[in-house]
Order: C-alpha cells, then sequence, then structure tokens
C-alpha cells in the first residue's frame, strides 16, 4: 500500500477516534472499549464493502505494537507514575509482575494444557502471553473517578512490570517450543538464569540512558524543545537498543529511563519543563491508544470468534481464576513480608477484574511461527479473552468501583472540596460586589445571584468538624512550602538533592499528620528519612578506606553544605507560611495561632541549628552562605529577565545584554571553595608519641595530614571496623561508646579539642576497639600508618623511636 494511502487512513482513523470520543462522553462506556466496538463494525464492513476494503490491510502486527505503540506508551506511563509511592509499594508491584504473572501462567498453561489437550510447552506459552495486563481503559476510569492514588501505582506499576515479565517468559518458551525442549528440571534452571539476565539487564540499561541523557540535558543547559525532543528519544532509544541490539527486555529498559528522567532529569532541568513534558506525552499516549484499539479491533473477526465461543469462555473462566489466585494469595503475603500498609478487600477486587488484556497480548500471539502447533487456536482464544476483558471488565469496573465505595472522597479530598467551595464563594462574590459597584447589575438580581451562591457554596461549610478545618489550614501549609520550595529550587538556593529531600519531608508531613498541640511536630515524628540513611551508609562504607579520604573530605563538605541549605531553606519555608497565615483572613483566629506558634517553634529550632554550625565551622558557613545567596540573587535576576521577554516587556536585544552580564557574575561566583589549613603541626605535637620530635619532622608529618568535617550525630569509627588512621579533635566534641554486652552500650568518655583517638593503629592495631560518635559537628585532622611509616623511613632517628615506644604505648593505651 502507497505511504500517502497509509498516512491518510491512519489519519482517517485518528478523526474517527477524537470524534467518537466526543459522542460518547457521556456515556458510561470507556473510551477503549468504543474504539475496539468502531474497530470491530470497520472490519466486517470493510469485508463487505469495497471503499473500506483498504482497511482489511491495516492489522496489528508484532513489530507495530513492539517498536511503535510500546515504547510510547510505557514511557507516559513511567513518566506519570508517582515515582514516590511506586518505591514505598515497589514489593507488591514486583510480586504482581513476577511471581503472580509465573504462578498465573503455570495455572493457565496446566489447565489448557489438560482441557485441551496440547503440548504443555505451548499451553505456557498461551498462560504467558494472557498473563500480561493492559490496563489502559481502567487508568483512565481512576483518573476520571480520582481512585486512590496507591491503587492507581499499584495497577499501572504491576501492568507495566508484568508485561516485561510476559514478554520474557514467553521469549524463552518459544524457544524451547521451538528447539522441541521438554519442561525439565534442566531447562527450568537455565530459564530462570536466562529470565535473570533479560529482566535485570534491560532495568540497568534504561538506568543508564536515562541518567546519562539526564546529565546531558542538564550540562547542555538544554530548552524545552530539546528536553521534548531527546524525551522521544529516550523512549524509542531504551527500548529498541535493548530489544533489538542487546537482546535484554526492551519494556524493562523504557520504564527505568523513564523513572531515571522523571526522578533525575527533569528537576534538575526545570520544574518548568515537566508539565509541558507530561501534556505532550499525554498526547502521544492518546494517539498510540486509539490507534491501537481500533487497531485490535480491526484485528478481531467477531464471526470467527462466536464458533469458538464456548472454548474461550471457558479459557475466560480459567484466566480470572488464575489472577485471583494470584491477587488474592500473594498480595497479602507480601503487605506482611514488607511490612507495608495493608491493601483493602475492595483494592484487591479491583486489582483482580481490572486485569484487561490488550494490544500486548494479541501483538504478542501473533508474532508465533506459522510452523508451530496450535498457532490458529492460540490466536483465536487471545482474541476472545482480549474482547471479553475489554467489553465486560473495563465496562462494569465503573459500577465494581462504585459498589465498593472506592470513588468516595478521602478526608484529605473533603479538605480540599470545603477549600474549594469557600474560595469559589469569595471569588464569585467579590465580582457580583465589583460589578454591582459598577452598576452593571441591577440591585435585585445582585441580590440573587448572592443568594444563589450562598446556597451553592455555603452550605458545605457546616458539616466541618474541628478536626477537618485545622487539618485543611495545615495542608494550605504545607502547599505553602512546597511552592515556595519550588521557587527556592529555581533560584538556585537549594540543591536537586535538598528539593527532593525536603519534598520528601512535605509528603510525610501530609500523610503522617495527627495534630494534637502545638508542639506536634510530624518532621521530627517520622525519624530519619531515606536520605539521611543514604548519606550515613556512603559514610560508613568510605570513611576509614585510605584511598578514598580525599572523597571522603569533599563528600563531607558537601554534607555541611547540604545541611546548611537544608537550615536556610528550614527558615524560609517557615517564614513564608507564617506570613500566608497572617495573610489570609478567611482562616479562622484559633486555627491561625496554633498553627503559627507551631511554625515559630520550628523557625526558632531550625534558626538554632544553623547558629550551631556558624558557630561550629565560622569561616566554612560564611563563604557557602555568600555562595549561596549570591547564586539565588543573580539566577532570580536572570529569571526575571527571561519572563520580561516573554510576556514582551523587553525585546530580545535587551534579554541578551542583560544576561551576558548576569552570566558573567554567575561565572565569577562558580568557583571552588578554598579554605584556609590549620596549624597541624601544633596539633600533632600533643600525641605523646610525636612528642619532642623536630620541627622538620613534624613539618613533614603535617604535609600528609587531611582535614574532614562531621556533622552531629556521624559515627567516626566504629567498634570492630578496621582502620589504620589516627585522629586529632580540630574542633567540636565526640562520645565514645563500647558495647559491653549483647545490645548493651556504655558511654565510657568525651573526646573534646586536642584529644586525639586511633593512635594504636598507627602502632599496627588495626580493630577499633571502641565506636566514636561526633556529638556536636566537628573538624577533625586525619593520619594514616602508611604516610607515618612513610616519613619514619626517611628518617632512622624517628623509625628508631616508633620502634622503642611501640612496646610501651600499646601495653599503657590498653591498660587504659
Amino acid at each position: 500500500m502507497p505511504v500517502s494511502e497509509v498516512i491518510l487512513i491512519s489519519m482517517g482513523l485518528l478523526t474517527l477516534a477524537i470524534i467518537a470520543a466526543g459522542l460518547f462522553r457521556r456515556v458510561s462506556m470507556p473510551y477503549a472499549v468504543v474504539l475496539v466496538v468502531i474497530g470491530i463494525l470497520l472490519g466486517e464492513l470493510a469485508r463487505v464493502w469495497p471503499l473500506l476494503s483498504p482497511l482489511q490491510s491495516f492489522r496489528l502486527s508484532p513489530e507495530l505494537v513492539f517498536f511503535v505503540f510500546l515504547p510510547a506508551l510505557i514511557f507516559e506511563s513511567g513518566l506519570s507514575l508517582n515515582a514516590r509511592q511506586l518505591l514505598k509499594d515497589l514489593g507488591p508491584v514486583l510480586t504482581l509482575a513476577v511471581p503472580a504473572l509465573l504462578l498465573s501462567t503455570s495455572i493457565v498453561g496446566i489447565t489448557v494444557w489438560w482441557l485441551l489437550d496440547i503440548d504443555l510447552t505451548i499451553a505456557l506459552l498461551f498462560g504467558a502471553l494472557i498473563s500480561a495486563t493492559d490496563p489502559v481503559a481502567v487508568i483512565a476510569l481512576f483518573k476520571e473517578l480520582g481512585a486512590p492514588m496507591r491503587l492507581n501505582v499499584l495497577v499501572e506499576g504491576e501492568s507495566l512490570f508484568n508485561d516485561a515479565t510476559a514478554i520474557v517468559v514467553f521469549g524463552i518458551l518459544l524457544s524451547m517450543a521451538n528447539e522441541g525442549t521438554s519442561i525439565s528440571l534442566f531447562s527450568s534452571a537455565g530459564a530462570i538464569v536466562e529470565f535473570l539476565r533479560v529482566f535485570i539487564g534491560g532495568s540497568l540499561v534504561g538506568i543508564i540512558i536515562g541518567l546519562v541523557f539526564s546529565e546531558l540535558l542538564y550540562r547542555l543547559h538544554s530548552s524545552k524543545s530539546a528536553v521534548l525532543a531527546m524525551s522521544l528519544v529516550i523512549a524509542y532509544l531504551s527500548f529498541i537498543l535493548a530489544e533489538h541490539v542487546l537482546h535484554v527486555s526492551g519494556v524493562m529498559a523504557t520504564v527505568t529511563a523513564a523513572l531515571s528522567l522523571s526522578i533525575v532529569g527533569l528537576p534538575r532541568i526545570s520544574l518548568d519543563v515537566k508539565p509541558l513534558i507530561s501534556e505532550t506525552w499525554e498526547f502521544i499516549s492518546l494517539v498510540a491508544n486509539s490507534m491501537l484499539f481500533l487497531l485490535v479491533g480491526l484485528s478481531i473477526h467477531a464471526i470467527e470468534l462466536v464458533d469458538h465461543v464456548w472454548v474461550i469462555l471457558a479459557a475466560v473462566v480459567i484466566v480470572l481464576l488464575a489472577r485471583a489466585v494470584s491477587v488474592y494469595s500473594l498480595v497479602p503475603i507480601t503487605m506482611r513480608v514488607f511490612k507495608l500498609p495493608t491493601i483493602s478487600i475492595a483494592e484487591r477486587h479491583i486489582m483482580w477484574w481490572g486485569g484487561l488484556k490488550g494490544g500486548l497480548a494479541i501483538a504478542i500471539v501473533l508474532s508465533i511461527p506459522e510452523s508451530l502447533p496450535g498457532r490458529e487456536l492460540l490466536i483465536t482464544l487471545t482474541l476472545g479473552i482480549v474482547l471479553f476483558t475489554l467489553m465486560v471488565n473495563a465496562w462494569s469496573i465503573r459500577s465494581l468501583m462504585h459498589f465498593l465505595q472506592l470513588d468516595r472522597l478521602t478526608e484529605d479530598e473533603k479538605s480540599e472540596v470545603e477549600q474549594g467551595l469557600h474560595q469559589a464563594k469569595r471569588v464569585s462574590q467579590e465580582l457580583v460586589g465589583r460589578y454591582q459597584q459598577w452598576e452593571l447589575l441591577p440591585q435585585g438580581l445582585a441580590q440573587k445571584l448572592k443568594d444563589e451562591i450562598h446556597h451553592t457554596f455555603g452550605e458545605e461549610e457546616v458539616t466541618q468538624n474541628q478536626q477537618r478545618k485545622l487539618r485543611q489550614v495545615y495542608l494550605a501549609c504545607l502547599r505553602e512550602e512546597s511552592m515556595t520550595l519550588d521557587n527556592l529550587f529555581k533560584s538556585g538556593l537549594v540543591s536537586q538533592y535538598i528539593l527532593l529531600d525536603l519534598r520528601n519531608n512535605l509528603q510525610l508531613d501530609r500523610e503522617q499528620f495527627h495534630f494534637t498541640d502545638v508542639d506536634h511536630n510530624p518532621s521530627l515524628a517520622k525519624g530519619v528519612s531515606i536520605f539521611q540513611r543514604l548519606e550515613k551508609a556512603v559514610l560508613k562504607l568510605i570513611r576509614e578506606k585510605n584511598w578514598a579520604v580525599g572523597l571522603l573530605a569533599r563528600y563531607q563538605h558537601l554534607r555541611l553544605s547540604q545541611q546548611i541549605q537544608r537550615d536556610i531553606a528550614g527558615i524560609i519555608l517557615c517564614h513564608s507560611v507564617l506570613g500566608m497565615l497572617m495573610s489570609r483572613e478567611d482562616i479562622e483566629t484559633p486555627y491561625v495561632l496554633r498553627l503559627h506558634e507551631m511554625y515559630a517553634r520550628r523557625l526558632i529550632r531550625r534558626q538554632q541549628r544553623l547558629e550551631d554550625l556558624q558557630n561550629d565551622f565560622p569561616e566554612k558557613v560564611d563563604e557557602i552562605t555568600a555562595l549561596l545567596f549570591s547564586k539565588a540573587t543573580y539566577t532570580t535576576a536572570q529569571l526575571k529577565t527571561s519572563d520580561q521577554l516573554e510576556h514582551g516587556e523587553i525585546g530580545v536585544k535587551a534579554c541578551l545584554a542583560i544576561n551576558k552580564r548576569i552570566a558573567s557574575l554567575l561565572q565569577q561566583i562558580n568557583h571552588p571553595l578554598v579554605f584556609k589549613r590549620q596549624d597541624y603541626k601544633s596539633l600533632l605535637s600533643m600525641v605523646p608519641m610525636f612528642g619532642g620530635l623536630p620541627e622538620t619532622l613534624l613539618t613533614l608529618l603535617a604535609g600528609h595530614v587531611s582535614e574532614v568535617t562531621f556533622l552531629s550525630g556521624d559515627i567516626i569509627i566504629g567498634e570492630g571496623d578496621k582502620g589504620d588512621a589516627l585522629y586529632i579533635v580540630a574542633q567540636g566534641r565526640a562520645k565514645v561508646i563500647r558495647n559491653n554486652k549483647q545490645d548493651e552500650s556504655e558511654i565510657i568518655g568525651y573526646l573534646n579539642i586536642n584529644d586525639f583517638f586511633g593512635e594504636m593503629a598507627l602502632l599496627g592495631n588495626h580493630t577499633r576497639t571502641a565506636t566514636v560518635i561526633a556529638e556536636t559537628s566537628m573538624t577533625l585532622i586525619r593520619l594514616t600508618r602508611h604516610d607515618v611509616l612513610k616519613v619514619a623511613a626517611q628518617f632512622d632517628d624517628f623509625k628508631q623511636l616508633l620502634e622503642q615506644v611501640r612496646d610501651e604505648r600499646l601495653q599503657s593505651l590498653e591498660n587504659r
């Protein structure tokens, strides 16, 4: 068929899909079902009406699905998924995507093998391809009805990952079927290894592509158009490179590439680009889904399916029962194993009934070689099951959600309704008042409109109780914090890492809100965040490694800078919320006072933390603070200039001239900070084994010293760790803890300025005998055994001195 005809028919089908969406908007039938029905009708008409006969050439093919539709649909789903909620529920999502799909594959395959008397490998092949879910219609309904976010993530996350599992398992079974390999323990072990290679390999390919392109877009200061174009490249490059070139999972590559771009790339580029990216990919997804479901309908020959209706219905029952076993057995077990909040029985009903089958199953079954026995039967069963789930499951999911009361408002949503009603009432009344003041509205009509406004927007307010009113106001405070935080990131005052950390804190505050008194602080109640746990893990990994001493110093300096950013941002957020509370006339005074007191206390705590850092590291804090605020000032000016250009307030030449000046200023301040080194010789001379050494030796030793900062609560060395470094306290205070019994510890002392510890490591005993924890922010100097011996090798007198004091120092240290 000529390209011109292909484009013409494609545009005609797309136009028909959009018209159908408008005509059937008020009908409860899901959009995907409407398209499938239209596709079936067009397909039947094409067989009897010559004018539509070219449509018979439009059928789903594996290549069309795998390399055109699938990358776009998967990438859009990955971008739109709530990454934080996905990480929280990764356990159940992966359980549904891997063990549950394998269980469903086994149940369906063995049952079909027993009922239809076909080869077991072929039956399992069918079980794998029909176990993949395609909940496009369900997700669209979730968005329409505002279904719980967690349910949305579970259903869509499962679909993304189990598509990958199904394709991989199908490929392995198809290879076995083509080679005539029977199912055995040995072949199963090989299949497991191959599955892990393809599944994990695809994930790694996607992560690498996502991170590389994210860094590239950030370094090049890419425009919105460039980001849009590269997102399209990432979607298709990750899938085709993984699937076609590296022979790993293309689905997993595209999913992880989308998540990497969403989490790491887009926030670093610009906060403004994410809505544009989301809208663009929603459009691409709409086009892909519209064409896909129309082609699904065109691929179904209804009359042929009627001839096999009883076999299809039996297969439908088997597939539904297999999914029920997976959902109702594995999901509760996963919740208990990972200690996650329970998924309600109502949500499990939706997860079971919402496991629709779609274009992926058809594409997979069509990829079966024609020489394989039973191919036509598998195609018929697949088409029948896909049609059933779309016509029955998808159509009835709305009624099921209503019956299970999953479409009811949550407490947060009730608060949002109340706030929205109040704002709508205020704006409407102000508008009527202005029109009346300008003598555009007669007195009678104005009063009638005011009464209608009060009747429409005012009745809900009486239903609010004190707790819900307080929650509503607190949620407004969190929204104010979130908007202010975004502005701080745009201005460059906080890094992307701090942005994600503080956003995580705000989300936890929202989830864990339980207001009892003004001293309650959700941020303190939730414990150590995942970001802080990550920092501690990295610190533990490198703190005693001599090869990483430079990395450790830079890493700890970065953490100091990040802590300053946290405290500055926290102070600004508190001031922003306090200002908002005082300006909101619609918030009742008692709630303003309670929240004002809570945020005032937070402000004092954060100011005190910043003051403590200032006292501990005056030079460093001053330099870092000056750099942050200088960068924020000039970046804000740059943003304002771009905004003026966009709104036509200044011309292009003026904008370029201003930005050139600002860029010059930013370049001047973007340089590594260099801090003055302390007098390490005087500190070294306080260590007994270095006492009396000549100035020359102390100077040489001081040249090998490294300075490291530690924040309050950091573990400097851990009991039982291996290390050969001596530490001298240059600033701050630490506590020394030793575990005397199992699960019991005792503070055996404190270390202050000029104290030292770890000197036994210089004498050959590398096992740490106690844990040293920074009680305040600290500066330490670090000297390793290797560096001491290096200096000693140059001076025989020093070498003899070390040998002389070795035995007596070891003995005295052991006694101490």
